[in-house]
């Protein structure tokens, strides 16, 4: 569907209908840096407005994938970082493994007629909710969550080939936010398959913490997953040994394999990656703090 063809007009975000959604879209491909920044502020105000996804968010998810896909946007680690914030909301890793289905279990039974119902109360300023009212709008607020995500998890095979991508920062970012779509098929493999030389080093160090989060599988993709890593504690970068060492100390706590626990005291004696690629990490945490909490668990030490 092309950005003209969605009917703003009958979608809602915060301020009411989203008709100026659109314009806020293309002027992200703008020549002008502050104008591509007030309009990235813009949508995060509107269709995500202090971490609340609305009706018109997931119909903005689609567009937003389109602009990064497209070689010549400008700041596309940046629209990276606004449609991790679309699709998946201000999560942060302590939700990781994520389920989807747990996730948005509130939204169960929501109906178009709900919708309706909240969006009339939402804008009437004369109204004040009752006790129903609001647990009918808590449960349309993640029905909205969970369409945002939905629409964000069918560009899955997208985000694995932003993997490979030559903007260091669009690849770790794509690393970070598969970790929220772990259903995505190919994904494991694709995470693996990231080089491990400095060109790489950011993007490899982000899915080292993906393999790290990502639930241990049934079907035999642990031991993929763990030799990799495992091969990667000698890695000549130390962000990339050091996120190695987190992640196995993610999978397996107290029964880390040989030099994992090494690497982790020797990143907290030297005080390593604690400023590593400034804003260019997608994470929420700098490599350190993971670090940390890697330490606690490999060490039985509580949170």
């Amino acid at each position: 569907m092309g950005l003209d063809a969605v009917p703003w007009n009958r979608l809602h975000h915060a301020y009411g209908a989203a008709t100026d959604v659109p314009g806020h879209l293309r002027s992200l491909r703008s020549s002008d840096p502050d104008v591509r920044q007030n309009a990235c502020a813009a949508l995060l105000g509107t269709v995500y407005h202090h971490g609340t996804r609305w009706q018109a968010t997931r119909y903005v998810v689609q567009f937003v994938v389109g602009l990064v896909e497209a070689r010549d946007t400008p700041d596309r680690a940046v629209l990276i970082g606004l449609l991790r914030a679309l699709s998946v909301g201000d999560r942060e890793d302590g939700e990781l493994p994520f389920s989807a289905a747990a996730a948005f279990a509130a939204a169960r039974g929501v109906t178009s007629e709900t919708e309706r119902t909240v969006l009339t109360w939402l804008y009437d300023e004369q109204t004040r909710p009752d006790e129903a009212q609001l647990a009918a709008t808590d449960a349309v607020a993640a029905y909205w969550a969970q369409a945002a995500y939905e629409a964000g998890a069918r560009h899955g095979y997208r985000y694995l080939n932003w993997l490979s991508d030559p903007d260091p920062a669009v690849a770790a970012g794509a690393a970070e936010l598969l970790v929220w779509f772990p259903e995505t098929p190919g994904i494991v493999p694709s995470l693996l398959a990231v080089p491990a030389d400095d060109a790489h080093a950011l993007a490899r160090s982000s899915a080292n913490l993906s393999l790290g989060h990502l639930a241990r599988s049934t079907d035999g993709g642990n031991v993929e997953i763990d030799s990799r890593l495992v091969g990667l504690l000698s890695a000549p970068h130390v962000t990339v040994s050091l996120t190695a060492a987190v992640a196995l100390a993610y999978r397996h706590g107290t029964s880390l394999p040989p030099g994992a626990l090494q690497v982790l005291e020797n990143a907290r004696t030297h005080k390593v990656g604690r400023r590593e690629w400034a804003d260019s990490w997608p994470w929420d945490r700098p490599p350190a703090a993971f670090a940390e909490l890697a330490l606690r668990r490999a060490t039985r030490t509580a949170p």
